[in-house]
């Protein structure tokens, strides 16, 4: 484990799309997950993240995941769903089904990724009050509330950190301003917003990836890798297929493959089939 994880100076987080993603992320040893709405989009619709996947899909997901894995799961949440009732309704379902916390938007509908062109955002005081609910309806419960900002792109730089900063008064516990094209407005953020910050790195996005010392120097508390998984298992996918058509054999992709048994061990069937003896016995 990267030592700056180990010794708790900044959080990593996978972005994980099925139970079967977060059951590998829980494996190998993170800590936390993100339920990625691209990934998920991606996965479960076969559709770009364009604010075609509903409130309900999300929250089918979701139930999923948190039931198979014992690491928290921050659920991305992208505006709510609708306005301070949908948000209520969103937080209180997420705590039920076990999720550790949300990532609430200010896009308007229909939303689109956050390192696309072509967004816009609702006023900043409407969106301080679907977090002020969120954090109402969340009580006194363990649950994380991360207040994004997608103004950067659309009001500028200045408007997003202003945004940063209202959306802290209004109860978020990190605050994550997203796409942020450069070092230097990586370091603005940091310096303007006096807040646990969150930065959301995607490959072929538009901020820049460094490594986890940096992120740390400038003073960012939580990263997050939202579509390594997906991008890794669509390229694994698509070269164990195109293998199979062209030879007509799995022979070759040995090395590619996790094994049967290794696969089995990771779903738990040992200790399903032990179960199952329990029940039996008299």
């Amino acid at each position: 484990m990267h030592k700056l994880i180990s010794e708790g100076k900044i959080f990593l987080s996978a972005g994980v799309f099925d139970v079967l993603s977060a059951k590998i992320a829980e494996a190998v040893g993170f800590r936390a997950v993100v339920l990625s709405g691209y990934a998920a989009s991606a996965s479960y619709l076969g559709e770009p993240d364009i604010g075609l996947l509903t409130q309900t899909e999300v929250l089918d997901l979701a139930r999923r995941i948190c039931r198979a894995v014992s690491i928290p799961v921050i659920v991305d949440g992208d505006t709510g769903y609708g306005g301070t009732l949908n948000v209520k309704r969103m937080v209180e379902e997420l705590i039920a089904c076990g999720a550790a916390g949300i990532i609430l938007e200010d896009q308007t509908w229909p939303k689109r990724c956050g390192h696309l062109h072509g967004k816009n955002v609702i006023p900043a005081e409407e969106h301080a009050a679907k977090i002020r609910t969120a954090v109402s309806a969340r009580k006194d419960r363990p649950f994380i509330i991360v207040g994004r900002t997608d103004a950067l792109e659309v009001l500028g730089l200045e408007e997003a950190a202003r945004r940063g900063r209202l959306y802290r008064e209004a109860g978020a516990d990190l605050i994550f301003v997203e796409a942020p094209r450069s070092r230097e407005e990586l370091e603005y953020i940091a310096r303007e917003i006096p807040a646990p910050l969150v930065v959301n790195v995607v490959e072929g996005g538009v901020t820049p990836v460094l490594d986890l010392e940096d992120y740390h120097s400038m003073g960012f508390v939580s990263v997050g890798y939202v579509l390594t998984g997906i991008f890794a298992a669509a390229q694994a996918l698509r070269k164990a297929y195109a293998h199979l058509l062209e030879k007509g054999t799995s022979k070759g992709l040995e090395g590619e493959l996790m094994s049967f048994g290794e696969f089995t061990g990771l779903l738990g069937l040992e200790e399903k089939l032990e179960e199952d003896r329990q029940f039996l016995r008299p």
